[in-house]
């Protein structure tokens, strides 16, 4: 894995991972080095500092999102530090707000099962397993679901915005409209139907 250096303030340090929108808002900073380098590039993007990351020769300049964070560090074998911040609506269980989320994964697959996961717990309408595809697919193609920049790291963040009458209004109109991504799970003995 190839580190790139982050620097702010005259400081610097390693940056593993880092994922941020087309504003180039940060949703996910992962930096080692020592102690108060990290706690200081840290420190600098929670308070709308001036922090840039070297990404093959160029400089990107990072900014705070508008989302609460929330801030680990830990002690590496190494004996040096690292410091993660992302934002509170990507962990699970957290329902504020309740029109958003974030979804992390490594691979596209996983990304849509924990887009149904989040998707069904976050909202009021019933929904079937089987549509997750489907839901990914409208998510997607409605500008719903969309996905975030990662200049460093392999992870893969999607933002996610529910508006729960647009989204009752679509799984209805692919009801009415027989759609067979929806309806497979209505079909007596289908593969997600029921078999009476």
């Amino acid at each position: 894995m190839c580190l790139s250096v982050i620097n702010s303030g005259g400081i610097s340090a390693y940056c593993s991972d880092c994922i941020m929108d087309e504003d180039r808002d940060v949703y996910f900073l992962s930096v080692a080095g020592y102690q108060t380098a990290v706690k200081g590039i840290i420190a600098n993007v929670l308070e709308y500092g001036s922090v840039s990351v070297e990404i093959g020769g160029e400089y990107e300049y990072l900014s705070r999102s508008s989302q609460s964070y929330s801030v680990y560090y830990q002690r590496l074998p190494s004996g040096l530090y690292q410091g993660v911040i992302l934002p509170k609506i990507a962990l699970p269980g957290n329902n504020q707000p309740k029109n958003m989320f974030l979804v992390l994964s490594q691979h596209t697959s996983a990304a849509q099962e924990l887009f149904f996961k989040h998707l069904e717990e976050k909202t009021e309408i019933p929904l079937h397993p089987s549509w997750s595809g489907w839901l990914w697919k409208e998510f997607s193609e409605k500008g719903w679901l969309t996905p975030l920049d990662s200049p460093v790291g392999e992870y893969q963040w999607y933002v996610v915005e529910i508006n729960e009458d647009e989204l009752r209004d679509t799984i209805t109109m692919a009801i009415a409209n027989k759609d067979p991504e929806v309806l497979v799970c209505f079909m007596k003995g289908g593969e997600h139907g029921s078999s009476e």
